[in-house]
């Protein structure tokens, strides 16, 4: 949906936002979400802003907790907000594996060893039957229960932790095995899970996971030909990043004709300089957040760029992946 330069002026842009320490704020004056950061870093990697996209990436390691994990928000100096995430903590290493399939010749095997100490922390805390608690407090404690969004990407990231492993030349049967866990948790009984059912993402993450074709009801319930996604479905608010994942998801699931469609509606977000706002609510087609622009959802539009043009099927970790291995083989 957008032309060469188009994306580059994207890039440009999330570039522009990152600070001097390469983190990449959520959105101008506002905090680092770590996951948000990683997303930032693949779009930058896509569109061509390769040393921006690296002083991201090892940026997010400064962050690091000596266990592996990281925090779930920071504020330019200190902690925002103490939790970890187990969805936040795997994603950085769906991150290295986009970056490293979008950057020629960039191999940095130590930046796997960070990320390798983030998937154990979370592999960690996998529980017998599978499945992986939402978060863990500062105290150690666990939250009770998952989030079905967050186990899909968390499937993502340890599918990128098992490719990578093999690119360094490295055994890691225990993410396989994780792996394996994860996906007879998933398709079991999605029941135990907990679930935002009014959220498009619970909708149409397993598509991005690979493990089925995005729910009828995502289009029922949360898309609007010419408008795009809403991000609950109660509510009239239009968002571009979820518009763009619920693009990728369809054409991962072999639907390239309503991907392109779904993704073309984001255009209507897009800003002179290549920004995206947030989300519209109609049917005025007013900012919200009020004139919010931020970093994941240009991202996640450059990110979905890439996936449609690629006519990719299967998982997001396996797009990039096979990017990894085509850029190899070049």
């Amino acid at each position: 949906m957008l032309d060469d330069a188009e994306i580059r002026r994207t890039g440009a842009r999330l570039a522009a936002m990152k600070l001097d320490s390469g983190l990449v704020p959520w959105f101008e004056g506002g905090p680092i979400d770590p996951w948000n950061h990683i997303e930032a870093a693949i779009g930058m990697a896509l569109a061509g802003e390769h040393d921006a996209a690296i002083h991201a990436l090892e940026a997010l390691f400064s962050l690091q907790n000596r266990d592996g994990s990281f925090c779930h928000f920071y504020l330019l100096r200190g902690v925002k907000e103490p939790n970890r995430d187990t969805n936040v903590v795997a994603y950085s290493m769906l991150g290295l594996l986009a970056v490293l399939s979008a950057v020629p010749g960039y191999e940095p095997e130590s930046l796997f060893a960070r990320a390798a100490a983030a998937l154990d922390w979370v592999v960690s805390l996998q529980r017998l039957d599978g499945g992986f608690p939402m978060l863990q407090r500062p105290d150690g404690t666990l939250h009770a229960q998952g989030l079905l969004a967050g186990s899909c990407s968390i499937l993502n990231s340890l599918e990128a932790g098992i490719t990578l492993a093999a690119h360094f030349e490295q055994e890691r049967p225990e993410w396989k095995i994780a792996h394996v866990a994860l996906s007879d948790y998933l398709a079991a009984d999605r029941g135990r899970i907990a679930g935002k059912g009014e959220w498009a993402m619970d909708w149409y993450y397993p598509a991005l996971a690979g493990l089925e074709a995005p729910h009828p009801e995502l289009r029922e319930l949360f898309y609007t030909p010419g408008l795009g996604v809403r991000c609950i479905s109660n509510r009239p608010w239009y968002t571009a990043a979820e518009t763009a994942e619920a693009s990728m998801a369809h054409q991962l699931a072999g639907n390239p004709g309503l991907a392109n469609e779904v993704l073309g509606t984001t255009r209507r977000f897009r800003r002179e300089d290549g920004s995206y706002y947030t989300g519209l609510v109609e049917p005025r087609g007013i900012s919200y957040p009020g004139g919010e622009v931020s970093s994941y959802t240009a991202a996640a539009v450059l990110i979905a760029e890439d996936v449609l043009r690629a006519g990719s099927r299967g998982s997001l970790a396996g797009h990039f992946a096979t990017r990894l291995t085509g850029a190899r083989r070049g």
